[in-house]
C-alpha cells in the first residue's frame, strides 16, 4: 500500500493537481523541510490561478534545496517560480528568478524560454529575441547530443552524413515547434515579417504527428494579411 507522500507524487504527475494540494499540505505539518513538496504543492497553486500561494511555496522550495543538489532538481523549481511571478505580473522578479536559475543550470532551454517570454510580456523584444535565440541553439545542442548517444556509429563515419543532427528528437516533441513559434511571433512584434515566416515555417515542419498546433499557421496567415494589405 502506497503512503501519503507517494500517493501525493502520483497525483502531482498525473495532473490532479486539487486532489494533490491537501496531501502535500498533510505531508508538510509532519516534515516542513521536504523542499520537494514545497516545490510540488507551489506546482499545483500556480495551475489552480493561486499565484501569491505559488510564490511562497516554491521560494520554500528554493530556500530548502541543497546547493549540491543536481541540475534535473533545480532546474523545475526556478522554471516554476519564474511562472509564478509571470503569472502574477512580477516580471522584474521573474527575470531575476531565471537569470538565477540559468547560473546553476546553463544548459537549461527551458529556462531561456520562460525568460524570453517574461521580456516579451515586458515589451522588451531585443531581450525576449536574445533569451529565445539562447534557447533555440541550446535545444538544438542537446538534439545532436541525444541523438549522437543513441546511435551507432561506424569508427571514422562522420555524424553529419548518417542523419540530419538531431532533427528527430526535435520533432517527437512539441517543444522545439513551440519555441519557433514563440521566435516568430518576436519577430512579427518588430515588425520584421521575413524572419517572421522563416521562424514560422520551421515551427510547422517541426509539428509532431498527431499535435494539433494553430498558432504558427495563424502567424503566417497574419502575415499574408499584411503583404495583401
Amino acid at each position: 500500500m502506497k503512503d501519503k507522500r507517494d500517493e501525493a507524487i502520483d497525483l502531482f504527475k498525473n495532473a490532479q493537481y486539487s486532489a494533490a494540494i491537501p496531501l502535500c499540505l498533510d505531508l508538510l505539518d509532519s516534515d516542513f523541510d521536504d523542499f520537494y513538496i514545497h516545490y510540488m504543492v507551489g506546482h499545483c497553486y500556480n495551475f489552480n490561478g493561486q499565484f501569491l500561494e505559488a510564490i511562497e511555496s516554491l521560494k520554500k522550495s528554493e530556500e530548502l534545496m541543497k546547493d549540491s543538489a543536481s541540475i534535473e532538481t533545480k532546474r523545475p523549481i526556478y522554471l516554476a517560480l519564474g511562472i509564478a511571478y509571470q503569472n502574477n505580473k512580477e516580471f522584474d522578479k521573474a527575470v531575476a528568478v531565471l537569470e538565477n536559475g540559468i547560473s546553476k543550470c546553463p544548459k537549461a532551454w527551458i529556462l531561456y524560454n520562460s525568460l524570453g517570454l517574461t521580456y516579451k510580456l515586458m515589451n522588451n523584444l531585443r531581450e525576449a529575441l536574445h533569451s529565445y535565440n539562447k534557447a533555440h541553439d541550446l535545444i538544438i545542442e542537446a538534439a545532436i547530443r541525444t541523438e549522437i548517444l543513441a546511435t551507432e556509429i561506424p569508427e571514422g563515419e562522420p555524424h553529419t552524413r548518417l542523419f540530419d543532427p538531431g532533427k528527430l528528437t526535435l520533432k517527437s516533441s512539441p517543444e522545439y515547434c513551440t519555441l519557433m513559434n514563440n521566435i516568430g511571433g518576436v519577430y512579427i512584434a518588430t515588425g520584421d515579417l521575413e524572419s517572421a515566416e522563416i521562424a514560422l515555417k520551421e515551427s510547422i515542419e517541426f509539428i509532431p504527428d498527431g499535435f494539433n498546433y494553430p498558432p504558427p499557421h495563424d502567424g503566417l496567415a497574419f502575415i499574408d494579411s499584411q503583404k495583401n494589405a
